[in-house]
This record gives structure tokens, C-alpha cells and sequence, in this order.
């Protein structure tokens, strides 16, 4: 009886002291943060650019979280995941980062206060009672800093909430916003209506403003730090060439995301384009070819048909929207991407290196791509396939040139030539650049709405930061964002792994079942052995 009691004692005390261990890691975890962070990206481990800006902040940030509590999934770990992450901010912050959660309830006054604020309400669908039902639920979050604030309105996306939070404090706490420029007044698409999804991006770190080179108004702002060019269809004039020119000049830098060829998608037709911007870009050393690339390595559309009575949707591949997976690991603009798709791209003449100008190919589509010049077919339900006089890729299309460039215009000053008063005065005119950059892809419509991927999103949003040289958050903008497609295989390559799978599983079972018998069979003779 003793040992028995003894026995049970010591099981007791046993679980006495497991329980209070679990207890105590449970605390003790509570209080504490930690993470251990398996994804390839590290999507949830706070990047070196948000330790650097809580490191340097000079006074206080203080967030209000807004989070409705008992919510259904996914928007049930949402506050969790909103808490951890402030946690680590406020660790690296040196204490100028604090926060405070607010669940509004049924509180009118807190949430007639968010509305002002504005952090609107959500309709998200639960079920109670094995009903569907839709439940009013807030997830906001404000950032004050001085006497200024800046607010995240519903946080939906977990995977891009560190980008959110990093982007707002920064701005935030910036004294002055960089400005980028988008040029107009050649038929280029308007940012404000076209290209909302890019929009969003860059105006949470810089200034976006308009720049008309046409007509009477020929100048760029100093305040302008990067020029974005983007699909323009008409020809420039002298003039507005010679700002650009002299911008660059300045040690500004310029974007040229321009088409070769206007593509008419109604009709399937495709025009080249002659703007004047060809021989800036020729002299600059990055020039964009008149062709279509296509590939075989492509997206895939749908394509309504009539057949008959009925309309007929079709999904079909389409060459002339190739999938870039052959970018460059070593630049920082493509290091993170995985695969972006272009439409209607052409591809680059690069110039090469010299002595004040380096040159590097960002991207280039696969081997098994090719071009159309002259006529140019884009009919997805035709035969799409290289031509007598096509070139083969590899070929690039995304590059970009960094260095000392000189003037276009620097040979060209006529001090009496009154047609050109921009060219009188050879003093004014700057012949070289400091140390800029620019970058160049021969399409532009990977950035309007109507194209554009997530993956085209953040990629242009990269490009600015680039463009501006400011590029910590690069690293973490385009978290949560991938796109591995499967690698194109040789015809053998596709033979092999097919009768692999009819022939070599099969066989492969077969000599596992022969080697089990055989075993056996060795067994039992070992076992008839030792009885004899």
C-alpha cells in the first residue's frame, strides 16, 4: 500500500509540475514576442528597413488600433497578428513607438469617432446558429506623430501589412516628400484614372504630380525628382525633347516605360510608333526596338468566340503576353521577383559599357521566343508562330543605365537661331550629368489598370524607389506576392518524366515487391537451418 501511495504521489507531483510549466510558458509567452520564421521571403519577420526607421525615430509615434473583437476567420487573428507586430516596432523603437488596441463594441460615440477619422465600417459574413449572418466590424488603425496623423483604413492583408506600417510612419515623420512626375500632353494615359492600382503605391512614400510638356508650357519643376514616361503616342517637339535632355542633366532620373508599337486590342492591330523620344533613348544608349517579342513561356486569356447562336468563351495562351522568369538576381529591383508578365513588349538595344556609363540587362524573356516586325499578327486565335525573317531570343527588356550622361543637345547650341531660343545661350545649356540613372522597358501598359498584375504593381513601385534611390523598402513591398510558373521542358524532357510515371512506378513497385520475397524467402531458409 505504501509504494502504491508513494506511486501515485509522485504521478501527482508529476503533473502538478507539468501543468505549472505549461502555465508559466503560457505567461510567459503572453508577455513576451517571438517568432520563428520558416517562408522563403520572411514575410513574417520585421525587415532591417523597419528596425533602421524605429532605430532613428526622433519623437514619439503612438498607434491607435481600431480591431472589433470575436470575429470570424481569417479576420480572427488579424488584431493577434496586428499586436505581435507592434510589439516588435515598439522593441526596436527605443521607446518612441507606442501602441494601443480599442475594440469600438456598440459604442455609438467610438464609432461615430472612427467615421470622422476615417475608418469606415466592414460588412464581414459569419455563421451563428447554422445562419449566415453579417456582422459590422472595424479594423483600422491611426498613426499619430506631432500634430500630424496618418491612417491604415481596414488592414485586409496581412502578408503587406509591414509594408503599410513602415510606408505611414515614414511619411509620417518625413520632413519633405520626394516628388515623381508623370509626364503629359502626348496622348500618355492619366495617372489618375488609368493607373489607380500604381497610383496607390507610390503615394504612400512620394509625391505624385503632373508634368505637361506641350503647348506654351515647356518646363519641368525643380521640385520634380523623377520623370515617369509612360506610353506616349504623339510626336514631341524640339522643346519639350530638350527639357527632358536637360533634366536628366540636372542628375534627375528618368523612367521610359514607352511602346514601339500601338496595339489596337479591338481590331488586332498593330502600328509603329515614332514620338522623337527614340533618339534620346538612342543616346542615352538603351533603345527600343519596333517589334513585338512573344513567347512560348506566356499568359493565358480568355477569348469569346461566335459559333453560331451561342458565344463561346475560350481560353487559349497568348504569346504576346510572355512571362519574364530570366531576371536579374544581383540588382536589387529584380532580386525579389519571380515572374512578370509584359503585353505587347518589345525588345532592347543596348549600347555597351564606358567609361562614365554602366549597362545592365534586368530581364530577358526565354530561348524559345521570338519577334514580329512589319506586319504585325495578334489574333490570339491564329497560329502564332515565328516567321521566315524572325529573330529568336533570348532578347532584353528591361534595362537600365547608370552613370555620367552627356547632352543630347550638347553640340547642337546655334546662339543666332531665333526658331530655337532654348538652344540660344550655349553657357545654359548643361552638357553632362552627374552620376543619375535611367531605366527603360519597351511597354507601358503594364502599368494601367486594365493589364497590370500584382506582381506589375509592385515591380513599378520598386521602380520608383529605385528611380529615386531610396530602395529599403524594396525588400518587403512585394512580400506575400509570388508567381512561380513551371519551367518550360524540352519534348524529351516531357517523354522522359510521361513513361516515368506509365512505366518506371509500376517497375519500381515490382522490384520492391521482388526484394520483399526475396527477404522472406532468405528468412525462412535461416530459420529451417537453425532447426535442423
Amino acid at each position: 500500500m505504501k509504494q502504491k501511495s508513494k506511486a501515485q504521489l509522485s504521478t501527482g507531483v508529476f503533473i502538478l509540475m507539468v501543468l505549472g510549466i505549461l502555465v508559466l510558458v503560457n505567461v510567459v509567452s503572453a508577455r513576451l514576442f517571438g517568432r520563428l520564421d520558416l517562408t522563403e521571403n520572411e514575410m513574417y519577420s520585421l525587415s532591417d528597413a523597419s528596425k533602421g526607421l524605429m532605430k532613428h525615430l526622433d519623437d514619439q509615434v503612438f498607434a491607435k488600433a481600431y480591431f472589433t473583437s470575436d470575429l470570424p476567420a481569417p479576420y480572427n487573428s488579424h488584431a493577434r497578428f496586428v499586436k505581435d507586430l507592434f510589439e516588435e516596432y515598439a522593441a526596436y523603437s527605443k521607446g518612441n513607438f507606442r501602441f494601443e488596441f480599442i475594440d469600438p463594441g456598440e459604442d455609438e460615440e467610438i464609432k461615430q469617432k472612427m467615421m470622422i477619422l476615417g475608418i469606415p465600417p466592414v460588412q464581414i459574413q459569419e455563421i451563428q446558429n447554422d445562419k449566415f449572418q453579417v456582422k459590422q466590424a472595424f479594423l483600422g488603425i491611426v498613426f499619430y506623430y506631432a500634430d500630424k496623423k496618418e491612417i491604415i483604413p481596414i488592414v485586409k492583408n496581412i502578408t503587406s501589412l509591414e509594408y503599410d506600417i513602415t510606408s505611414t510612419i515614414r511619411k509620417l515623420t518625413s520632413d519633405k516628400l520626394r516628388v515623381i512626375g508623370f509626364l503629359q500632353g502626348h496622348d500618355e494615359p492619366n495617372p489618375r484614372e488609368e493607373m489607380k492600382n500604381a497610383l496607390s503605391q507610390i503615394e504612400k512614400n512620394y509625391k505624385v504630380q503632373m508634368v505637361n510638356l506641350s503647348g506654351d508650357n515647356m518646363k519641368i519643376a525643380d521640385e520634380i525628382d523623377t520623370l515617369v514616361i509612360v506610353n506616349p503616342k504623339k510626336e514631341f517637339e524640339e522643346e519639350a525633347l530638350f527639357n527632358i535632355d536637360q533634366f536628366l542633366m540636372k542628375g534627375k532620373t528618368v523612367a521610359f516605360f514607352t511602346d514601339a508599337v500601338d496595339v489596337d486590342i479591338q481590331s488586332f492591330r498593330g502600328t509603329p510608333l515614332n514620338t522623337g523620344l527614340e533618339k534620346l533613348q538612342k543616346h542615352y544608349g538603351i533603345s527600343v526596338n519596333p517589334d513585338l517579342v512573344l513567347d512560348l513561356q506566356n499568359k493565358r486569356i480568355n477569348v469569346a468566340s461566335q459559333q453560331g447562336a451561342f458565344r463561346i468563351t475560350n481560353i487559349v495562351n497568348y504569346p504576346l503576353i510572355p512571362v519574364i522568369t530570366d531576371l536579374d538576381d544581383d540588382n536589387t529591383l529584380t532580386s525579389k521577383m519571380d515572374a512578370l508578365p509584359f503585353s505587347f513588349i518589345s525588345s532592347l538595344e543596348i549600347a555597351s559599357d564606358s567609361d562614365k556609363i554602366k549597362y545592365s540587362v534586368l530581364a530577358r524573356t526565354t530561348p524559345r521566343s521570338w519577334n514580329q516586325t512589319g506586319a504585325f499578327q495578334l489574333n490570339p486565335m491564329q497560329n502564332l508562330s515565328p516567321g521566315a525573317t524572325s529573330k529568336t531570343g533570348p532578347f532584353p527588356v528591361i534595362a537600365m543605365a547608370q552613370g555620367k550622361f552627356s547632352s543630347y543637345f550638347a553640340n547642337q547650341a546655334e546662339q543666332s537661331n531665333s526658331d530655337k531660343p532654348w538652344l540660344a545661350d550655349p553657357a545654359a545649356i548643361r552638357t553632362e550629368s552627374p552620376d543619375t540613372r535611367i531605366l527603360v522597358i519597351g511597354d507601358g501598359t503594364f502599368t494601367l489598370d486594365n493589364f497590370s498584375d500584382p506582381s506589375n504593381t509592385v515591380f513599378f513601385a520598386d521602380a520608383m524607389d529605385w528611380l529615386i534611390q531610396d530602395e529599403s523598402l524594396i525588400s518587403i513591398r512585394g512580400r506575400g506576392v509570388m508567381d512561380k510558373p513551371i519551367a518550360e521542358l524540352e519534348p524529351w524532357e516531357k517523354t522522359t518524366i510521361k513513361y516515368m510515371n506509365m512505366i518506371g512506378v509500376p517497375l519500381l513497385m515490382l522490384l520492391f515487391g521482388l526484394l520483399r520475397w526475396s527477404m522472406r524467402r532468405a528468412r525462412r531458409k535461416g530459420f529451417q537451418l537453425a532447426s535442423d
